[in-house]
C-alpha cells in the first residue's frame, strides 16, 4: 500500500474514531497512530477525496477486518453518506425506491448490529424518513413511536412530533394528531410551529373542539400578523392568513358567530399588547362577509354591530354603521335605517369616543353625513314638537336640541375638511336661532337666554334667513323677564339686557316699554337718584335722540313714537322717587302736575294722600323756620281737612305751642284734638300733654278733673296713681271737698301700697284737722294705727312715724278727756271715769313708744308721766267729804296722800326714763322738761345746778 493511501486512511479512520469511548488495554489492536512515523511534509499537499474515494477507502477498511469498534463507525459513517448521496441524487422513481430500500435495510442492519449505539438516533431517524418516503406510513410511525420513546429529548423531535401528526391525521386519528401536533408546538423548532399550530386547529375544528380551534386558528394570524409588520415580503405570510382568516369563519359559523368572535378576542391575549384595530377589524370583516357569502345575513350584519360596539371611537366602525344603513335602505326597511342613521350620530357625533380622539381627516370623512342626519332629525322633532302642546312640547323641542348643538359642533369644529363650512348648505345663524327656539320650548331658558343674545347683539347674521337681531334681542329680552325672579344674577341679567335693548334697538315698537320697565326696577330696587336721573329719558321719548346723554353710541338714529301712558307712569315713578328721596317741595309740585292730567280713582286718591304728606314732610324739615313750619301746617290743615296726615299736623301745631311754652293756647288745641280725635294713639299722649300743660298752668282744679277721668279708665294701676295725684292737685286748689272725697275714695279702695295708704289716711287727718272736725280727725288717726298693726311687715319709718304720731295725738285727744274731769263727790265715779280716760291715753302712748321714733318716744313717756303726775295732784285736789270734822277731814286727807303718793312716784320714775334718753344721745325739750319736774318734785337731788350742767354736758 502507498504511504499516499495510507495517510488517506489515517484522516478517515481519525474523523471515525474522534469520539470513540475507551477500549480496555488487552482488547485493543494497533492503532493507525502505532504505525511507523511518516514524512508529515506530504500532509502539506491539497488532497481532495471525493464521497466515492472515501467510500472505496472505507470497504478496503472494512475488508481488513479492522477493530469491531472501528468497523462500526465506518458502517454508520457509509449510511450517513449514502443518505446523503441518495439526498443529493436525483433519480428517477424507480431507482429511488430501490435506493431507499437499501438504505433502510442498511439501517436495519445497524440497529440489529448495534442497538446500543448513540449514533442510533439519527439512523432510527432516518429510517423512519426513508419508510416515510416509501409512503409505508405505519412502518414510518412505528419507527417515529420509538425514537420518541427512545430519544424524548432528541433534536429531532420536533419534526419527529410534525412528521407523527401528520400520518396521525392522514388516518384521521384527529385526537392523536392534536396531541403531536400540540407536542410540536411545545417543542424548540420554530420552522414547524407555524404549520403545526394550523394543522392543530384544523384538528380541534375536526374534534368539534371549535373554540380550541379558533384559538389556535388566532394565535396562529397574531403571528403572521407581527410578521407582516416585521417584514418586507408579505405575499406567504397574506397568502397563509387568507387561508386562515376564513377557516377561522368557518368554525366560527359553526357557532355563535359574532359573539364567539368577541369571546375568543377577550379569551385569547395578545402576545405584543393588544390587537391593532385593523387587525380586528379585518377579523370581523371576514366573518361578516363569509356569513353573507352563506346567506346569513342578520348574522353578518350583527358582525359589524359587534365591533362597532366594541371599537365605536375608531373610523372602521363608522365604515361598518354606513355598511349598516346602505344594507338597511337596499333592503328597504326604512325604520332600521332611521335607526341605525340615529345610532352614527350617537356614535360617532360630537361628543362620543370617535370625536374626541378622532384625527381631522376622519372628522373631515363623517362630517357630510352627520350634518345631513342630525338636520333631518333635529327638523323633524322641531316640527312635531310645534304641534303638541304641554309636556310633549316641552319633550319635542328637548329632542331636536342635541342635535341642533351637535350640527354646530360639526360645522365649527371640521374647518379643514374636505367639506368647507361655506359649501354644507347649514347656515350657523339659522340653526343657532333655531337652537335658542328649541332651548326655548324645552323649558331651558337661561341657554335659550344666552343664545338669544349672542344672536341679538353679537354674532354675524350673513347668512341669517330666519330671523334679525332684533327679533333675537327682543325675545332674550322677554326670557330675561320671565327668569328675573328667580335669583339676584337673573335679575341682573335682565336688567343688563333692558339695558342693551334699549341701547341698541331703540327703534323697537317695545323700546320704550323696556325703558319704563327699567325705570320701574331702579325705583323696585330703591335707586331713587337713578330713577330722577333717567325719567325724563321716558318722558321725553324721542325728542332727546340727539342728547349725548341718552344716545348709545350703537342705537339707530330714530326711537320709535313715544306712548301717552308710559309718559305718565314715567312721571309718577319721578314723584314717588322725590318722596323717597325727601325732595317735597320737588314732589308736591310733581303731584300737583299729574293731578292735572286724568287719572284713576284710586291713583288720584293716593297722590292726594301724597301731596298732604309732601306738605307735611317741609314741615318736618329741621333746617325749617318756626314760621315756616306753622305756615306748611296751617297750608295742610286748611287746604287738605281730611287728609290722613292732619292728626299729625294738629299734633305737631299743639307741639309748637308747647315749646314756646304757651301753655293756654296749648291747653285749647289739645281739648280741640281730644275732641275731633278720641280714639287714636295720639290721644292718650294728648291726655298726658293736657294734664301736664294744667300742671305747668298751675290750673291744678283742671289737672284733678284730668286725673279723676282716668281712675275708672285703664288698667287698675292707673286708676290708683291717677286717684292719688287728682287728691293731690284738688288739695293744691283748695278745692278741700273734692281733695277730702279724694283722699276718702283712695284710702277705702286701696290700702296697698301701704306707704301710700297711710299718707292718704294721714291727709284725711290734715283736712279734717282743718275743719276742726275732732271726731273724724281722730277715725282716721284709728285707721292709721289700726292699718300700720295689720301690715306691721311692709311698714317703713314713714308709716311708723305716722302711726306713732297717730297714736300720739289720739293719746293727746284721751289726756284731755282726761284732765277734763275733777274729782268729786262721789269720788268713786269721777275716779272711775278718769281712771278710764288715763288707761286710753297711756296705751296710746305706749303703743306710740313701741315703734321706737325716736323724735316722738320721749315726748310719749313725758305725756305719760305728765298723766300720774296730774293724777296724783287731782287727788289730793279732790273734793273733801262735806260734814267731816277736823279728825276726820285729817284722815281723810292722809288718806288721799296714800292714794296720790304711788302715782306720783310712778310720774318720778318715768321723767327720769325719760331723762336717760341722754345717754343715746337725744336731747329735746321732752327730755328738757322732765329734768324741770324732776327738779320740782325732787328739788334735793334735782335742783342742783351743776348736776343739772353736768346732764346738759352730756347731753351735748
Amino acid at each position: 500500500m502507498s504511504l499516499l493511501r495510507i495517510s488517506m486512511l489515517a484522516a478517515a479512520c481519525g474523523l471515525l474514531l474522534q469520539s470513540c469511548s475507551s477500549v480496555p488495554e488487552q482488547n485493543k489492536r494497533p492503532r493507525l497512530a502505532d504505525l511507523p512515523a511518516f514524512d508529515r511534509s506530504m500532509l502539506s499537499a491539497d488532497l481532495s477525496v471525493s464521497e466515492q474515494q472515501l467510500d472505496l477507502i472505507y470497504q478496503q477498511i472494512l475488508s481488513m477486518q479492522p477493530a469491531e469498534q472501528t468497523r462500526k463507525r465506518i458502517l454508520y459513517r457509509l449510511s450517513q453518506m449514502h443518505t446523503s448521496q441518495l439526498e443529493q441524487s436525483e433519480l428517477p422513481t424507480a431507482q429511488e425506491q430501490v435506493a431507499l430500500r437499501a438504505l433502510v435495510q442498511r439501517y436495519e442492519q445497524l440497529l440489529r448490529d448495534y442497538p446500543q449505539e448513540p449514533n442510533n438516533e439519527l439512523i432510527r431517524y432516518q429510517l423512519a424518513r426513508s419508510y416515510d418516503l416509501l409512503a409505508e406510513q405505519n412502518a414510518c410511525l412505528q419507527q417515529l413511536d420509538i425514537l420518541l420513546r427512545d430519544y424524548p429529548s432528541s433534536p429531532f423531535a420536533s419534526e419527529v412530533w410534525f412528521r407523527k401528526a401528520d400520518i396521525h391525521y392522514s388516518f384521521a386519528d384527529y385526537e392523536a394528531a392534536l396531541a403531536a401536533y400540540l407536542a410540536v408546538l411545545n417543542g424548540t423548532d420554530p420552522t414547524l410551529k407555524l404549520h403545526a399550530r394550523y394543522m392543530a386547529g384544523w384538528s380541534y375544528f375536526k374534534l368539534q373542539q371549535f373554540e380550541q380551534a379558533d384559538e389556535q386558528f388566532l394565535h396562529l394570524l397574531d403571528d403572521t400578523y407581527t410578521e407582516l409588520l416585521l417584514t418586507e415580503n408579505t405575499q406567504p405570510q397574506q397568502s397563509l392568513r387568507s387561508e386562515v382568516l376564513r377557516t377561522l369563519s368557518i368554525s366560527l359559523s359553526y357557532q355563535q358567530q359574532g359573539e364567539s368572535l368577541q369571546a375568543l378576542l377577550q379569551r385569547v391575549p395578545y402576545r405584543s399588547g393588544e390587537r391593532s384595530v385593523v387587525y380586528v377589524a379585518e377579523l370581523y370583516q371576514t366573518l361578516a362577509r363569509f356569513l353573507a357569502e352563506k346567506q346569513l345575513l342578520s348574522e353578518s350584519l350583527h358582525s359589524y354591530r359587534l365591533f362597532i360596539q366594541h371599537y365605536p371611537a375608531t373610523i372602521t366602525a363608522a365604515e361598518f354603521q354606513l355598511l349598516l344603513i346602505e344594507h338597511y335602505l337596499a333592503s328597504g326597511e326604512a325604520d332600521l335605517a332611521l335607526s341605525a342613521q340615529q345610532e352614527y350620530i350617537s356614535l360617532f357625533g360630537p361628543g362620543s369616543a370617535f370625536w374626541q380622539q378622532a384625527r381631522s381627516v376622519e372628522l373631515a370623512q363623517v362630517q357630510p353625513l352627520l350634518l345631513q342626519y342630525l338636520d333631518y332629525f333635529a327638523r323633524a322633532h322641531y316640527a312635531r314638537a310645534t304641534a303638541l302642546q304641554g309636556e310633549d312640547r316641552t319633550t319635542g323641542f328637548a329632542a331636536a336640541i342635541p342635535l341642533w348643538q351637535n350640527m354646530l359642533t360639526v360645522l365649527q369644529q371640521t374647518p379643514n375638511s374636505a367639506y368647507p363650512q361655506a359649501d354644507t348648505g347649514y347656515p350657523q345663524a339659522d340653526i343657532s336661532y333655531l337652537l335658542a327656539e328649541s332651548y326655548a320650548g324645552a323649558g331651558q331658558y337661561a341657554a335659550a337666554l344666552e343664545l338669544y343674545t349672542w344672536l341679538g347683539y353679537q354674532a354675524p347674521l350673513t347668512d341669517a334667513s330666519l330671523f334679525t337681531a332684533q327679533d333675537a334681542a327682543y325675545k332674550a329680552l322677554l326670557l330675561s323677564e320671565q327668569l328675573s325672579s328667580q335669583s339676584d344674577a337673573a335679575a341682573l341679567a335682565l336688567w343688563q339686557q333692558q339695558s342693551r335693548f334699549v341701547a341698541q334697538h331703540r327703534q323697537h315698537p317695545a323700546a320704550q316699554q323696556v325703558a319704563l320697565q327699567q325705570l320701574q326696577q331702579r325705583y323696585r330696587e330703591q335707586d331713587y337718584q337713578a330713577v330722577l336721573l333717567h325719567s325724563a329719558d321716558v318722558i321725553n321719548w324721542g325728542a332727546n335722540i340727539d342728547n349725548p346723554a341718552t344716545q348709545n353710541s350703537a342705537a339707530p338714529s330714530q326711537a320709535a313714537p313715544s306712548q301717552r301712558a308710559l309718559v305718565q307712569e314715567a312721571q309718577f315713578l319721578q314723584s314717588q322717587s322725590e318722596l323717597a328721596l325727601k325732595q317735597y317741595a320737588a314732589a308736591e309740585q310733581s303731584i300737583n302736575a299729574l293731578l292735572q292730567q286724568q287719572l284713576p280713582a284710586q291713583r288720584r286718591e293716593l297722590l292726594t294722600a301724597q301731596l298732604a304728606s309732601s306738605i307735611y314732610q317741609q314741615a318736618q324739615q329741621k333746617d325749617a323756620s318756626l314760621l315756616a313750619v306753622q305756615a306748611h301746617l296751617q297750608r295742610l290743615l286748611s287746604a287738605l281737612p281730611q287728609s290722613e296726615y292732619h292728626e299729625a299736623a294738629a299734633y305737631q301745631q299743639i307741639e309748637l305751642q308747647l315749646a314756646a311754652r304757651d301753655y293756654p293756647a296749648a291747653i285749647t288745641l289739645l281739648n280741640a284734638f281730644i275732641q275731633r280725635y278720641p280714639g287714636t294713639e295720639r290721644t292718650t299722649a294728648a291726655k298726658a300733654l293736657l294734664l301736664d300743660s294744667y300742671e305747668q298752668a298751675e290750673q291744678w282744679d283742671n289737672a284733678a278733673q284730668q286725673l279723676m277721668a282716668l281712675t275708672t279708665t285703664g288698667d287698675a294701676q292707673q286708676q290708683r296713681e291717677a286717684l292719688y295725684l287728682a287728691a293731690q292737685y284738688y288739695q293744691r286748689a283748695n278745692s278741700h271737698d273734692k281733695a277730702l272725697d279724694a283722699w276718702r275714695s283712695y284710702a277705702n279702695r286701696y290700702p296697698q301700697p301701704h306707704l301710700l295708704a297711710q299718707e292718704a289716711r294721714y291727709q284725711l287727718v290734715q283736712l279734717y284737722q282743718q275743719q276742726r272736725d275732732l271726731s273724724r280727725q281722730n277715725f282716721w288717726r284709728e285707721k292709721i294705727a289700726s292699718f300700720e298693726q295689720q301690715f306691721a311687715g311692709e311698714g317703713s319709718e314713714r308709716t311708723q312715724q305716722l302711726a306713732a304720731q297717730a297714736l300720739l295725738q289720739l293719746g293727746q285727744h284721751e289726756s284731755s278727756l282726761f284732765a277734763a274731769i275733777r274729782l268729786s263727790h262721789p269720788l268713786r265715779q269721777s275716779l272711775q271715769q278718769k281712771r278710764q280716760h288715763m288707761s286710753g291715753a297711756i296705751k296710746h302712748y305706749e303703743q306710740a313708744i313701741s315703734y321706737g321714733v325716736a323724735s316722738l318716744v320721749s315726748e310719749a313717756q313725758f305725756r305719760v308721766a305728765e298723766l300720774y303726775q296730774q293724777m296724783a295732784t287731782a287727788l289730793l285736789q279732790s273734793d273733801r267729804p262735806k260734814g267731816l270734822d277736823e279728825l276726820a277731814l285729817e284722815e281723810y286727807e292722809l288718806l288721799l296722800e296714800e292714794q296720790a303718793f304711788p302715782f306720783e312716784e310712778q310720774a318720778i320714775a318715768i321723767y327720769q326714763q325719760n331723762t336717760r334718753l341722754t345717754q343715746q344721745q337725744v336731747w329735746d325739750n321732752w327730755v328738757q322738761q322732765s329734768f324741770i319736774r324732776l327738779a320740782q318734785l325732787l328739788p334735793a337731788k334735782f335742783n342742783k345746778t351743776e348736776a343739772y350742767t353736768g346732764v346738759a354736758d352730756a347731753a351735748d
